[in-house]
């Protein structure tokens, strides 16, 4: 909550924002912004399975 809170003047990510002046951090979050997004969004469902043996000699 504080995060979003510190980081609502940041835009989205764009390649040339070190040129606006943008610390790396900011660009940094707004890169993780734009991940979290596109993997949220997508609509993809993951399955896991499991397996595993026992021997016994």
């Amino acid at each position: 909550m504080l995060a979003t809170y510190l980081n609502r003047t940041i835009p989205s990510y764009y390649k040339t924002m070190y040129l606006d002046g943008f610390e790396p951090w900011q660009i940094l979050e707004a890169k993780r912004q734009e991940m979290r997004s596109k993997f949220f969004d997508e609509e993809t469902d993951y399955e896991v399975h499991f397996t595993s043996e026992i021997k016994v000699k």
